[in-house]
């Protein structure tokens, strides 16, 4: 073995996304690069791979085209939805449901060989304040948020005695995508995708007798 670790970044089309991918690179990870945007993607790195998470077949056919053996698996990608429960668009909600909580859990459920494969390893996925808490205008998103915070619950048990640590990592609202239409922030004071990189790096960088299981980010200062 030549040494390399190897990191999945899934939404590295995304500011968070991309913002972890640039932080692991700097750790030295050879990052492969998972997102819906083309033009983003290629500007991220060089190693992508456009996927639909939506699409079964389509996950299915990129996680052929992963190599054997990932030190790291960061699962970024997500979507949201202003709109309460008597208003909402159920279509929007599949879609919601299927990126946030259900690649999400085929693409662990793919990655996962290559995880024990290279272990001690990493897989982090990204939660919510919705995680564990509920909010009014967003019952869909608290919904499979909540589910992933179960989920990875559940992994980790499945995995800790075989050196893959598994963490859900929740950050507050971040100044990036849905982050800046949730009415009355101020960009200033919410996170910065840096900030979750920077939490991204600290979890895959533990010792490998650590695991993180859950870790929430908030601003210093209320918003």
């Amino acid at each position: 073995m030549d040494g390399t670790r190897t990191a999945l970044v899934v939404g590295a089309s995304s500011d968070i996304g991309a913002a972890i991918a640039h932080g692991l690179t700097a750790d030295g990870f050879d990052c492969l690069l998972w997102g819906r945007d083309r033009d983003r993607l290629s500007a991220v790195g060089a190693r992508w791979d456009a996927v639909d998470l939506r699409d079964p077949g389509d996950v299915r056919d990129a996680l052929g085209r992963l190599p054997d053996r990932l030190s790291a698996v960061v699962y970024a990608a997500g979507r949201f939805d202003w709109a309460p429960a008597d208003t909402g668009d159920p279509d929007a909600w599949d879609d919601l449901v299927a990126v946030n909580l259900s690649a999400a859990m085929r693409v662990t459920r793919g990655v996962l060989p290559a995880l024990l494969a290279a272990a001690p390893s990493s897989l982090v996925l990204l939660g919510s304040g919705a995680a564990r808490s509920a909010f009014p205008g967003n019952p869909a998103y608290v919904a499979s948020k909540h589910g992933l915070a179960g989920f990875a619950r559940s992994v980790f048990l499945d995995v800790r005695d075989r050196d893959v640590a598994v963490t859900l990592l929740s950050p507050g609202l971040v100044a990036a995508g849905a982050g800046l239409r949730a009415p009355g922030v101020r960009p200033g004071e919410l996170l910065q995708p840096d900030d979750v990189a920077a939490a991204v790096r600290w979890v895959v960088g533990t010792p490998a007798h650590v695991c993180p299981v859950e870790v929430e980010l908030q601003p210093q200062r209320t918003p």
